[in-house]
């Protein structure tokens, strides 16, 4: 009887995903990776403090993004990760034997949204939780709460969108009470949450992202955003401020011949600036050109840029994806999501004033599976009322083992200047895409 019930029991459920397959498209696609890190000398050095320390540490993730489409058009994407951290064996005894330290679990999301086409018109709408919607160079690639409309045809792609930063706000405010004591006013900083989140001081940004296609291969990505920051905060004054305001940003690649050309300009407004790091009351402007070179099996990109008025770049910049540019191995602070994983978490700009920087980067294809590339980056960057000096070198090694799977080894050091101890960075990464 019961090999009976396991049978139908089996039978229904396999019936309930045909029921499913025949009423919906569903594809997956991914990546997973192991990674070996070593770093000398890193503890500190974001604040050009370092201490004399060394570690070795492995790092690993597997990936899964899935498409669900109806029969009439409409769509869901979801993106999971399993176990994306550092190893540390902990708590095995719950079977999470990859969870990273101060983790609470080995899975997470990072993408989750709904689509809709309409009808008879070559706009979409989405809503959910998905990266930015705009992918300009100087920017973080980080995923958003996002609603947006996106038209599009063969040349034009155009997006409105909304994201929202922070819903629920804790803040600190300042308490003045009387010392029972000494009858003196008592000032105190405690932590209070936004009024139970009934009083809505959220943050919230709004803008417009056009990417257009040129004649001979060229492309344009244009960004207008406001972020309207209803929540104050004290400064160190305990001055209240907060970080609302307009942010734009134009990007153009294409090639001339076979060379590949690259610029890209981004304008903050003063109190948006300070969301990104900066220190300074004045709008901040940031960008830079670059050129790529073919010659043969081999390739020189050379970039130069500049940052002005406490403007930081992203900490994205310099990885992975930025066509074959500015290919950093030590600078920038890029997340899980780009190779650049040596980086020592110092940004390209100067919170507290301007900064300039120039990267060169001939890369040779030495064969169908192995190429190389060398980089070196002279970056100068203002820090209080001084100017310090910041050399980079690195090299990348990258092997195609089969089809999907990729093996990278990068070693990069960082010279600062006035600095005793500088970072060393070695890593061995294995990166699939399926």
């Amino acid at each position: 009887m019961k090999k009976i019930i396991a049978v139908t029991a089996g039978l229904m459920l396999a019936g309930s995903f045909v029921a499913s397959a025949n009423a919906a498209t569903i594809n997956f696609s991914g990546d997973a990776r192991a990674r070996y890190n070593y770093q000398d000398n890193y503890s500190g050095i974001k604040n050009f403090a370092p201490k004399d320390a060394d570690q070795t540490f492995w790092t690993s993730r597997v990936r899964l993004q899935f498409k669900i489409e109806t029969k009439g058009g409409a769509y869901a994407v979801g993106r999971f990760r399993l176990a994306d951290g550092t190893w540390d064996n902990a708590d095995n005894s719950k079977g999470n034997s990859t969870l990273a330290s101060g983790e609470k679990s080995n899975l997470f999301v990072d993408v989750a949204y709904v689509g809709l086409p309409l009808q008879n018109i070559p706009v979409k709408v989405e809503g959910g939780v998905m990266y930015n919607t705009v992918t300009e160079l100087l920017r973080k690639d980080d995923p958003f709460n996002t609603i947006r409309a996106v038209y599009g045809n063969e040349n034009t792609t155009v997006s409105a969108f909304m994201e929202k930063n922070d819903e629920y706000f804790e803040r600190e405010r300042e308490v003045i009470s009387t010392d029972p004591v000494t009858g003196l006013a008592v000032s105190k900083m405690v932590t209070v949450v936004d009024d139970d989140g009934m009083s809505d001081d959220d943050i919230t940004q709004y803008g417009v992202n056009l990417i257009q296609k040129f004649g001979n291969g060229w492309t344009g990505n244009f960004l207008l955003m406001y972020r309207d920051d209803q929540q104050t905060r004290l400064d160190s004054f305990k001055n209240e401020y907060d970080t609302s305001g307009f942010i734009g940003d134009a990007t153009l690649v294409g090639k001339v011949g076979e060379i590949g050309l690259i610029g890209e300009i981004q304008y903050r407004e003063a109190d948006a600036n300070r969301a990104y790091g900066s220190t300074t009351s004045d709008d901040g402007v940031g960008g830079f050109v670059g050129v790529n070179i073919p010659l043969g099996i081999a390739s020189v990109s050379m970039v130069g840029g500049a940052t002005f008025n406490g403007f930081l770049a992203g900490s994205d910049f310099g990885g992975d994806d930025q066509m074959g540019y500015v290919p950093f191995v030590m600078l920038s602070g890029a997340t899980t999501e780009v190779l650049g994983m040596m980086n020592t978490g110092i940004l390209v700009g100067s919170a507290d004033g301007d900064a300039y920087f120039f990267n060169v980067a001939p890369s040779v294809r030495v064969s169908d599976k192995l190429t190389l590339t060398a980089e070196g980056t002279y970056l100068s960057v203002d820090v209080a009322d001084d100017s310090i000096d910041i050399y980079e070198i690195g090299g990348i090694a990258q092997y195609k083992v089969t089809d999907g799977a990729t093996l990278t080894a990068l070693i990069g050091y960082l010279d600062i200047e006035n600095l005793d101890e500088n970072p060393l960075g070695v890593g061995l990464a294995l990166d699939l895409k399926f």
